[in-house]
């Protein structure tokens, strides 16, 4: 068994990068700039120009599985089965990342910036604030967080592109639903999506300074954690 070496600091300044360009756009979004607007009604032009009621129906059962009650749940079972096999700084690991980034820290982020849901063709109903989304935000964190995990658990190229491709075309998909059933802004999802790599990028930097204190702590308190993320045989 050979770990990959792994800098804190990559991650971290790749998160702080991520997180600086949903700056930008929040930014725009909170003075209502015109670039943010063009954009806006540029992709909703786009995307609400495709639709159909065979579609809608897919679309609408699809969305589901990224919204914060699903990766909630989601990540409710996953950590119990990591706890269960004694991966404990691990469990502690996603599940402090779901919910204090995905769940507290977007729902924070869309009470400060206050953005009306858009105006235009709703094909469901939705009330509560539009920005960042929240399945945006959480399909990001949570999928990409288990992507992220992956690629860099295996060595093989091929295998960490397959990854990174499945990974980003299922948000991307979510990402996509969101506008197409005129729940959000374009720039609602871009955002959230910017702002999930972010939290992704981080929490691994994070963890990979609090790794191993994490693990003594947890030996103290009598639980012999046997977490090995991005641990792998050759």
């Amino acid at each position: 068994m050979k770990s990959q070496r792994l800098t804190p600091a990559s991650f971290l300044l790749a998160g702080i990068i991520f997180l600086l360009l949903f700056g930008v756009i929040a930014w725009g979004v909170y003075f209502e700039s015109n670039w943010i607007r063009s954009f806006d009604l540029s992709w909703i032009e786009r995307i609400q120009g495709t639709i159909s009621e065979g579609k809608t129906a897919f679309i609408m059962f699809m969305t589901e599985l990224g919204s914060m009650k699903a990766v909630i749940a989601m990540t409710i079972i996953i950590c119990i089965v990591l706890f269960f096999k004694h991966k404990f700084a691990e469990g502690l690991w996603f599940g402090g990342t779901i919910l204090f980034c995905a769940a507290i820290g977007g729902k924070v982020l869309k009470k400060i910036v206050e953005r009306d849901r858009p105006n235009f063709l709703q094909l469901i109903e939705k009330t509560n604030e539009s920005f960042p989304s929240g399945h945006a935000t959480a399909t990001t964190i949570f999928y990409g967080f288990i992507g992220m995990v992956l690629i860099l658990s295996v060595y093989q190229i091929w295998k960490k592109v397959i990854i990174s491709f499945i990974t980003l075309v299922w948000i991307g998909f979510i990402l996509f639903t969101r506008i197409y059933l005129g729940v959000h802004f374009p720039t609602d999802v871009l955002a959230g999506f910017l702002y999930g790599l972010a939290a992704v990028f981080i929490s691994i930097g994070v963890y990979l300074l609090i790794r191993e204190p994490l693990r003594q702590l947890l030996q103290k308190l009598h639980l012999a954690d046997q977490s090995q993320a991005f641990k792998r045989a050759r």
